[in-house]
């Protein structure tokens, strides 16, 4: 059950360090931990012991879904549409992760080459709910790869959450999780309320860089991958064409508010986004070139009337960890059309790749099946991983990280963890052709 408190009531009870549900249980194996050295990829000048302390377990649900992207959006109504109660934790203000917060506006990976050669749609559902909204409400540009603006996507989503009945808490970042035996028992959060604890029957990691399947103990693998910094530029319809000296400048692409552009950054090369202070040094370099870009964009002849918008809150980190799967997508499955008896959904393309020694073009490449085994861990029986970091190989990071196919990924794995938690089963126990026939329902692409 969903537990729901006003604020003061949240307040006052987190502050007498009490608990809204009995946590003798977790305490109870907690007490009888050894004391764990946490590790860091940072130089470490020594280490400190904290104090064990009672956290207040706040909420309780029978899915929780750790991330608010595109990916974290779809498990989670997808989980709420089977009846089940459903927390989503999101670390920011917003949901949409690098979607919205990270002006990554484009919905790309939802088309590409079919059997026959055409141009395919293949992402469907809860993807085409959100873009259909936003089109109807003339907030979304370009059928072929639909393009949003960030704030009337932000709003579409709270609704479609609040809709549903998903409860979603935001300003909560995921700090750990606490294990019972192969499965996770809760996940803990850090906020302004204090160090808290949600309980889940089933948990769905939707962080985008792992965080959750890491804590859990399973394999995973990390992966460095481009980092870069997007941005908005306004007043792109009053350039004065007519300058005396005037020569076209690169303001961006078209969004759906006029006048206004976006402004993309592929950034640097094999960068590590697990890093905080090599993060900060990317966030204040790529800050400074997109100011100093637009300034030299400002004092060129007819460009005067132009300015930077927005930098994105959200810094544009593409992949970290990928999970170790039961099944790992590769490449090459991706590219020879592979058939996945448990498919539950499939991804477009989008630009070339590399692939044999070659370059494929973005129009060649074909579509791909994502099978069920991809969003299973090995080793953590109610957890389910969707968005950038589910299982498949570094040869595939363009698309498998792409917002189409993290739209795919997450509502399959929020409908399975629903299956599950209604189902009284684990993760790796869902009946898969029920499953697949409940994401047909749904309108969900499995097979071309």
């Amino acid at each position: 059950m969903l537990l729901v408190m006003d604020r003061r009531d949240f307040l006052k009870r987190t502050a007498a360090g009490t608990s809204l549900m009995a946590v003798s249980g977790i305490e109870a194996r907690a007490a009888k931990r050894k004391v764990k050295k946490v590790e860091t990829r940072l130089p470490a000048e020594g280490y400190l012991r904290e104090p064990a302390r009672e956290i207040p377990v706040v909420a309780s649900a029978d899915v929780v879904v750790v991330g608010g992207g595109p990916a974290g959006f779809a498990a989670a109504i997808g989980a709420a549409r089977q009846g089940c109660s459903v927390v989503l934790l999101e670390r920011h203000n917003h949901l949409g992760g690098l979607w919205t917060g990270g002006l990554v506006l484009p919905v790309l990976n939802t088309r590409g080459a079919g059997p026959d050669g055409s141009w395919t749609k293949v992402v469907h559902g809860i993807s085409d709910d959100v873009c259909g909204r936003l089109f109807g409400m003339g907030m979304c540009i370009n059928e072929m790869n639909p393009m949003v603006d960030p704030e009337a996507c932000k709003y579409v989503l709270d609704e479609m959450c609040r809709e549903a009945g998903v409860r979603t808490v935001f300003f909560s970042t995921a700090a750990e999780v606490v294990m019972s035996g192969s499965r996770i028992e809760a996940v803990i959060i850090e906020c302004k309320s204090g160090r808290l604890a949600v309980r889940g029957r089933m948990i769905v990691d939707c962080t985008g860089d792992g965080d959750v399947m890491a804590w859990s103990g399973v394999g995973f693998r990390e992966i460095k991958y481009h980092i870069g910094l997007l941005a908005r530029m306004g007043n792109a319809d009053r350039i004065n064409t007519q300058a005396e000296g005037f020569r076209a400048q690169d303001v961006g692409g078209a969004t759906p508010i006029p006048g206004v552009t976006m402004l993309h950054m592929r950034g640097e090369e094999e960068q590590d986004g697990l890093d905080v202070l090599n993060l900060t040094r990317l966030q204040q370099k790529f800050r400074r070139q997109i100011w100093e870009r637009v300034q030299n964009i400002k004092s060129k002849p007819g460009y005067e009337k132009v300015f930077l918008l927005e930098t994105a809150p959200q810094l544009g980190v593409r992949v970290t960890r990928a999970l170790d799967a039961v099944h790992t997508v590769t490449l090459e499955e991706s590219m020879t059309r592979t058939v996945f008896p448990d498919a539950i959904g499939m991804s477009g393309a989008s630009d070339p790749i590399p692939y044999r020694g070659g370059v494929v073009k973005g129009v060649d490449r074909p579509v791909w099946q994502i099978p069920y085994r991809a969003l299973l861990p090995r080793g953590c029986d109610n957890l389910l991983v969707a968005g950038r970091c589910f299982g498949f190989e570094e040869g595939l990071a363009w698309d498998a990280r792409e917002i189409g196919t993290c739209f795919v990924t997450g509502q399959a794995a929020g409908t399975a963890a629903a299956m599950a938690a209604t189902g009284r089963c684990s993760a790796a126990e869902v009946d898969v052709e029920k499953l697949r026939g409940e994401l047909r329902r749904q309108k969900v692409t499995l097979e071309v």
